[in-house]
């Protein structure tokens, strides 16, 4: 059955008409009615489909809380210093000190034992306590509960040995003893009432320098001493021909080959004295083919007067040269070096370091023995004097390590020298 529509109206089915106004008399095109309306409901539309795909895959709140948690931060506080120390802030999320370690615990027991696992656990478990001492931790730190008759931090040391370790040895010369070690001091010397120290008991004390036996720049030479007991030996013609160092107010050391050079021999000393030589000691096993002892006593016919006319410097107990002041020590070699077929009119200083005997050897192609060591100045100098001498200071004294026995070749940095230490036994026998 057809239905007839008024005209001036659309028809679209289930959806009531719509009025087309000037459009009374004329028939528009369905197509363009259906594109205005579609263009009215498409927003519409569009609007109910969002909504329900925000619904579906957007949760509330609440239920998207319960499935994945954002925990809080610690330390998100605006003001941490108000609040009690929190341990998650101050040493897991961050780096703490042992202060803020504090702050938590509020403890010093919880607070040590909490530390020494924060920082990688008790030092105490690597035993480092020796001869059954007892260990103590202490933060980042621990020590040592010695038992009868040990010391130092470890419990290494014997109270009666002798041990370069000791910050409160003897100055000198150390002993061991049956219950704890001694000391003793150089020749004018006498020891304190703390049985370490050693101060001048004389005013011929050796090694001892005044302030006006160091140079100064205003003097023209640079700041190294002028020691005292280096003296120079002439012939009876007054010509100078070796060195020697002072090691008492009567004897002069040089060498053996010095002392045989000539059979009238003087010593001038500081300030212009002239002194001459009484009795020459040479070393019984000298030997003039190899070199080796190459050592001799120039006995004086009188004693020097101290300090005007000359000062002696300290002969070193062998232990104590060979374990303190030669490898531990910077040495300054002294003496006058040729100058065309003269000397120089004052004597040269440098430092000097030990070398050990291997590089020695193979330095200066020769063989280094026990009795003999090599030092290597810091600069090339020129010909140096025989009987030129190294010194090293040891806690404000002066003590003499070796002799220069034969010049070193030209050019060279290493000298090889007679160990004098090892003859101390020599000299007391000679001198006294």
């Amino acid at each position: 059955m057809l239905t007839t529509v008024p005209p001036g109206t659309l028809d679209f089915g289930c959806l009531q008409t719509l009025p087309c106004p000037g459009l009374a008399r004329l028939w528009v095109s369905m197509a363009s009615c259906v594109q205005l309306l579609w263009g009215l409901i498409l927003p519409f539309i569009l609007t109910l489909v969002l909504h329900q795909v925000e619904l579906s895959v957007f949760l509330p709140a609440s239920e998207a809380n319960s499935v994945l948690v954002r925990w809080r931060r610690a330390g998100s506080y605006l003001l941490e210093e108000i609040f009690e120390g929190n341990l998650e802030r101050e040493c897991y999320e961050e780096i703490c000190n042992y202060e803020e370690a504090r702050e938590v615990f509020e403890n010093d027991i919880m607070t040590e034992g909490f530390w020494r696992q924060y920082k990688g656990g008790s030092p105490c478990n690597s035993q480092p306590c020796l001869n059954n001492g007892t260990c103590r931790d202490h933060i980042r730190n621990y020590s040592c509960a010695c038992p009868p008759g040990y010391e130092g931090r470890d419990c290494a040391m014997a109270k009666n040995e002798c041990h370069l370790e000791r910050t409160d040895g003897c100055q000198h010369f150390c002993h061991p003893g049956q219950s704890s070690y001694m000391c003793s001091c150089a020749r004018g010397y006498k020891l304190g009432k703390d049985h370490k120290s050693c101060s001048p008991s004389d005013k011929c004390a050796c090694g001892a320098l005044t302030s006006k036996d160091i140079r100064t720049p205003e003097r023209g030479s640079q700041c190294l001493p002028s020691f005292p007991w280096q003296v120079k030996l002439t012939n009876s013609e007054g010509k100078e021909f070796c060195g020697g160092v002072l090691i008492q107010e009567d004897f002069v050391l040089t060498t053996a080959k010095c002392s045989l050079l000539h059979n009238n021999i003087s010593v001038k000393a500081n300030a212009g004295w002239k002194i001459e030589v009484r009795r020459t000691h040479v070393h019984m096993r000298y030997d003039e083919a190899s070199g080796e002892n190459d050592l001799s006593l120039l006995e004086l016919e009188r004693p020097l007067q101290c300090p005007d006319s000359g000062l002696p410097v300290c002969v070193p107990e062998r232990d104590f040269a060979e374990r303190v002041l030669i490898p531990q020590t910077l040495g300054l070699l002294s003496g006058w070096t040729l100058n065309g077929t003269g000397l120089d009119a004052t004597p040269t200083v440098i430092p000097v370091t030990h070398v050990d005997r291997e590089e020695c050897g193979q330095t200066l192609n020769v063989t280094v023995t026990t009795r003999t060591s090599c030092e290597r100045a810091v600069m090339v100098t020129g010909p140096w004097l025989e009987g030129s001498v190294v010194t090293r200071k040891h806690k404000g004294t002066w003590f003499l390590t070796g002799i220069l026995g034969s010049t070193p070749p030209p050019g060279q940095t290493h000298a090889l020298l007679t160990t004098v230490p090892r003859y101390s036994m020599w000299f007391k026998q000679i001198m006294k």
